[in-house]
C-alpha cells in the first residue's frame, strides 16, 4: 500500500482546501496553504479527506485549529464541505474579514464551511467575538457572501448578542 498521495494529488487537496478560509482578507487566497496533523488519509475515489489530531491548517491571517477535519469533494475534486471538529476542546477559526477590520474569532464543538454557497455553520458551544462585539449560544449560520448571520430558535439555548456601541468611550 502506497501512503504518499501522488504529488498531482496533493496539488488538487491544497487548492481544494483554499476555498475553505474564504471569509478572509483577499490576498490570503494567494498566499501559502499549510496543513499539519499528526495523521491524514486521502481517499481520492470517495473524495474524503480526513485529518486527525492536532489539526493546525494556516493561510495568510487564517487559521483554523481542531482535533479532527473531514474534507468532502465533488468530482471535480473542489471542496463542498469541510467539517472541523473539537473533541478535546472546542476547534477555532480566526480571520481578518477586510483591511482594517480587526481580528474575528470563533469557536465551537463543531464549524462547517461550504465553499460553494459562502457559507459557514458553527455548532454546539458556539463564541464568535470581534473587538467588543460577541455571540454567545448553540447555533450560528454565516453567509458570507450576503453578510447574513442568522442564529435560529435553538432547544439548546438562546443566543446572547453583545453590540459596541457607536458612541465614543469616555
Amino acid at each position: 500500500m502506497h501512503l504518499v498521495p501522488h504529488r498531482n494529488l496533493l496539488i488538487l487537496i491544497i487548492v481544494g482546501l483554499a476555498p475553505m478560509l474564504a471569509i478572509a482578507l483577499p490576498d490570503d487566497q494567494e498566499k501559502p496553504f499549510n496543513i499539519v496533523a499528526d495523521s491524514s488519509l486521502f481517499n481520492y475515489k470517495t473524495g474524503v479527506d480526513t485529518y486527525e489530531g492536532n489539526v493546525k491548517v494556516d493561510q495568510g491571517s487564517s487559521h483554523l485549529t481542531a482535533d479532527r477535519l473531514v474534507t468532502r469533494k465533488n468530482k471535480q475534486h473542489k471542496i463542498i464541505e469541510a467539517v472541523a471538529t473539537g473533541i478535546t476542546k472546542l476547534a477555532e477559526y480566526s480571520t481578518i474579514p477586510k483591511i482594517g477590520d480587526p481580528m474575528l474569532h470563533a469557536e465551537a464543538k463543531i464549524i462547517k464551511f461550504y465553499p460553494a454557497i459562502s457559507a459557514v455553520v458553527l455548532e454546539q458551544d458556539v463564541v464568535v467575538t470581534q473587538k467588543e462585539n460577541s455571540f454567545h449560544g448553540p447555533h450560528i449560520i454565516y453567509n458570507i457572501k450576503d453578510q447574513i448571520v442568522t442564529a435560529p430558535a435553538s432547544k439548546e439555548g438562546r443566543a446572547t448578542i453583545t453590540i459596541e456601541s457607536d458612541q465614543p468611550k469616555k
